[in-house]
């Protein structure tokens, strides 16, 4: 039989003890004759078997003193007999009813609480939920937050990556660039001394030309005159040499001079160059830090919001462990009830049949 079955048999075992009390009260109560020999009437003072049924008030069910018994036999002895083992069944019915009342009122308390959260388990709308949902839904607002500033976080490191490969690409484009102005101002160098030496050695040849002319010149008044008042005369080649000397000591007065006019420049281009690389350097490494700051920051919170999730989910399986476990020991509870209430029903039904068979008993003997 399913559960719901037979809890519905409360109120029809309710009036089956009722109607057994009824049918027990009234073959108790009913005027019996003693079969002793005459046949006379019992008067109305032997009458004095009273029933109380009131269970409710812990009241057996009690007889007179002198109540007759049915079926009385021939003698008093064997009716004393008779009507000792009706009382002690009378007694135990009485007691048997008290108890099957109190299981059945239980019984209608546990089948009303059984029927109050099968309606709650079958129509969940008819629970409150809304503080949960008020819940979920704030985490999924935090979530939902917690991503798009993640993503504004890679966005913003992907940038920063992108700006470190366009400084990084500037760096190396400004070294080539640098590499190149070197080489150029090396191949300007050359040019310079080549330019500078070609334009010693045509200086050189013209006055070498000069001075065949003019050893021309001084040749022919020689061989016109023979005797002539020869001068302090000069050194061709000290001439030359201190010719020599004197565009040697330019040559390296313009190199020494285009040596210090390049080393300052190549400095100050070294020095803008430095100055330059490293104010972005440590310009980007700040924004980095900020921005990796503000990552462990909001890592922090996003950890602290994870954990208050965590810590709600647990409480809310605590209470559905404990609501699961009290519903498995009313079901226990339950069992047990219902199993009394079958063995209860099994005596009533026995005594039922008993008194049944001595009421028939009773009958045929009359």
């Amino acid at each position: 039989m399913p559960r719901r079955e037979r809890l519905l048999l409360a109120p029809a075992n309710r009036a089956a003890g009722r109607d057994c009390c009824t049918r027990t009260g009234l073959l108790f109560s009913s005027p019996t004759k003693h079969t002793m020999g005459s046949a006379k009437s019992i008067d109305n003072s032997s009458r004095n078997s009273s029933i109380n049924t009131n269970i409710g008030a812990n009241n057996r069910i009690s007889f007179g003193a002198r109540s007759p018994f049915i079926g009385g036999g021939i003698g008093g002895g064997g009716g004393d007999d008779e009507k000792g083992t009706m009382q002690n069944l009378n007694d135990r019915l009485a007691t048997y009813l008290e108890d099957v009342w109190s299981l059945e009122n239980g019984n209608a308390e546990l089948e009303l609480r059984i029927r109050e959260f099968l309606e709650n388990k079958t129509s969940p709308g008819s629970r409150d939920y809304s503080a949960f949902f008020v819940s979920i839904a704030d985490l999924h607002n935090k979530i939902h937050g917690a991503m798009c500033v993640d993503g504004s976080i890679y966005l913003a490191n992907d940038n920063a990556k992108l700006a470190a490969d366009d400084f990084k690409t500037k760096r190396e484009n400004e070294l080539s660039m640098r590499q190149s102005v070197e080489a150029d101002f090396a191949g300007l160098k050359r040019v310079l001394d080549v330019l500078a030496r070609s334009d010693l050695e045509m200086q050189i040849e013209g006055l070498k030309e000069e001075m065949i002319f003019l050893k021309k010149n001084h040749e022919e008044p020689f061989r016109s005159s023979v005797e002539m008042d020869l001068g302090p005369t000069q050194d061709l080649n000290a001439v030359l040499s201190e010719i020599r000397k004197q565009y040697e000591q330019a040559s390296a007065k313009n190199k020494k001079e285009l040596n210090a006019w390049f080393q300052e420049k190549a400095a100050t281009v070294k020095q803008e160059v430095a100055v330059s690389t490293e104010t972005n350097l440590n310009r980007l490494l700040q924004s980095l830090q900020r921005e990796h700051q503000s990552q462990l920051t909001m890592k922090g919170s996003l950890e602290g919001t994870l954990q208050e999730t965590e810590n709600q989910v647990t409480s809310l399986e605590e209470q559905l462990v404990n609501l699961q476990g009290d519903i498995d020991r009313q079901g226990q509870e339950y069992q047990m009830l219902l199993d009394t209430k079958t063995r209860l029903e099994m005596e009533i039904a026995e005594y039922r049949r008993l008194l049944d068979d001595t009421g028939s008993s009773s009958s045929s003997s009359t």
